[in-house]
């Protein structure tokens, strides 16, 4: 992470590749350096909603079977409380949606923690978090005010458009939940109705779990 540092690189996962660096898990940046022959394919907006409510809705009913006892366990190799964890999931997809309104997607934006938007942490409050999300993504994409997915947002990986945003948070919500089930597992906890890699098909996530 130091030598990340000294190249005024602040943000992980990275990957550098000659004069080429690229922030976060980004399917379209990584063909495009390595020239892959695939094309990387976004999800089109209704099957982004389908598996946007397929994946939050697991998440919250995850979630609300997690005991509160468990809030501050650490995740290992996350190095964050299952609180934090659990809550993230929800919120990617939540700052996707502010940067549309303000054009921005900032490092900031990767790390608010749950104490600072919820009046009470608790995992039913993450998970009634997560239905609001979920509420507000649906309404971006098909409601009356429906977002221009091709409107470019700046953020800390470069220019994206809304879409790609959304495709990306999309994505990190379900690598997360991936991994959500692997701790609980390692806490000797079974998840309710556990989704299996089928309902994730079509969803561009990293091959490695950690």
């Amino acid at each position: 992470m130091e030598e990340l540092l000294q190249l005024g690189i602040k943000a992980v996962p990275v990957t550098i590749w000659g004069d080429e660096v690229i922030i976060g898990f980004n399917p379209k940046e990584l063909a495009r350096v390595f020239k892959l022959n695939s094309e990387v394919s976004q999800v089109s907006p209704p099957a982004m909603i389908e598996k946007y409510e397929t994946v939050l809705v697991a998440a919250q009913r995850t979630a609300r079977q997690l005991p509160d006892e468990y809030l501050g366990w650490e995740c290992p190799e996350r190095k964050r409380t299952l609180g934090q964890f659990t809550f993230h999931i929800f919120d990617r997809p939540d700052r996707a949606l502010n940067a549309y309104e303000t054009g921005h997607y900032n490092t900031d934006d990767r790390g608010r923690h749950a104490e600072d938007v919820l009046d009470k942490v608790g995992f039913e409050e993450i998970a009634v978090y997560g239905e609001d999300v979920l509420s507000r993504v649906k309404h971006g994409l098909t409601g009356p005010a429906q977002m221009d997915l091709e409107k470019v947002l700046e953020t800390y990986m470069g220019r994206k458009t809304t879409a790609e945003l959304m495709d990306l948070a999309l994505g990190h919500s379900v690598h997360h939940l991936k991994q959500l089930y692997e701790y609980m597992s390692q806490a000797g906890m079974e998840p309710v109705d556990k989704l299996e890699d089928a309902d994730f098909q079509g969803v561009a996530v990293p091959t490695e779990l950690f």
